[in-house]
């Protein structure tokens, strides 16, 4: 192993075994000590200008670094961001999505899709601490409308808005910059922004289903409702309600709704929401193998509900 500055180990363990040729030069290995480390097979070489310790197989990170290294213009974006990221919903993609501007000349290697853009600017971009350079949260968002469904890029909004990523009028901002009858995406991204209407973000896509479908049959359900103070003192949330009713509807699809100790947390809290005149139905993720009928089944139960309360 050669004898790497301090600095350019450091540097080599902040990028995962990853070094640019000028960052190698800054540390003292010139283009000769370069050749002659990956002739030796200490480094490979998977772009022109990018180093990486050698490694039988690189993993899925260690490609997004080599990959935003060579082209510090661009930024990594689509799903294979949101991959990294967990995003739910993502589609599986064979390419690496990179986004590049118009101007730009790249050769393209085969497992790397380009996606041209003529707006990069600061609010676009955001530079991860292993030096991949990705596209910042609304811009992803953005980008992710030309892939995803309306339901899906709803639910990938209302995840990253819950995880605090950002804010719905960061959303609208990048919207109103970038939106345009030509460029992929625009339209069903604001639209969705517009039917989201500043309403509290489901905490899962099977929330998000529910909520949907209930609100196609007329049941005005809000997500996240949590102003129900029990007897006990406590303030519970419920995930989707009505509260002129005092109805709602828990989606049981964690795992920890499973464990005894899930089991008997649900009861008693059920008990406690009885006592100040709230029903609310469980739903567990075996029921979604027949979601329309869950969905009318959930729907009747509010009419009856209302039916009770009007009484």
């Amino acid at each position: 192993m050669p004898d790497f500055s301090a600095a350019t180990l450091t540097t080599m363990q902040r990028q995962i075994g990853h070094l640019t040729s000028t960052q190698l030069a800054a540390g003292g290995i010139g283009r000769t000590a370069r050749r002659r480390l990956v002739d030796d097979r200490v480094l490979d070489r998977p772009f022109k200008s990018v180093y990486r310790v050698s490694t039988k197989r690189p993993t899925f990170e260690q490609r997004l670094i080599a990959l935003s290294l060579a082209h510090p213009s661009g930024f990594i974006t689509g799903p294979t961001l949101g991959g990294y990221q967990k995003l739910r919903r993502m589609p599986r993609a064979s390419q690496l999505h990179l986004c590049i501007g118009h101007d730009s000349r790249i050769d393209i290697p085969a497992d790397v899709r380009v996606r041209q853009s003529t707006r990069i600017g600061s609010l676009d971009v955001r530079m991860l601490d292993n030096g991949m350079r990705v596209a910042s949260w609304p811009r992803l968002l953005f980008d992710l409308a030309a892939d995803l469904t309306k339901t899906n890029l709803t639910s990938v909004i209302d995840q990253v808005l819950r995880d605090g990523h950002c804010s719905l009028e960061e959303l609208g901002a990048i919207a109103q910059r970038l939106c345009h009858p030509n460029r992929p995406g625009s339209e069903l991204f604001m639209r969705t922004l517009m039917e989201h209407g500043g309403r509290k973000p489901v905490e899962s896509h099977p929330e998000l289903q529910i909520m949907n479908g209930l609100v196609a049959r007329g049941v005005p359900v809000e997500p996240q409702h949590e102003d129900i103070r029990l007897h006990n003192g406590k303030r519970v949330r419920v995930d989707l309600a009505v509260p002129a009713v005092r109805w709602g509807v828990e989606v049981d699809v964690h795992p920890s709704h499973r464990m005894p100790v899930g089991v008997v947390r649900d009861k008693q809290r059920d008990r406690q929401l009885h006592r100040v005149d709230w029903q609310v139905e469980h739903v567990s993720d075996e029921e979604f193998v027949d979601l329309e009928s869950l969905l009318d089944e959930l729907a009747a139960l509010y009419r009856d509900r209302v039916a009770v309360v009007a009484a």
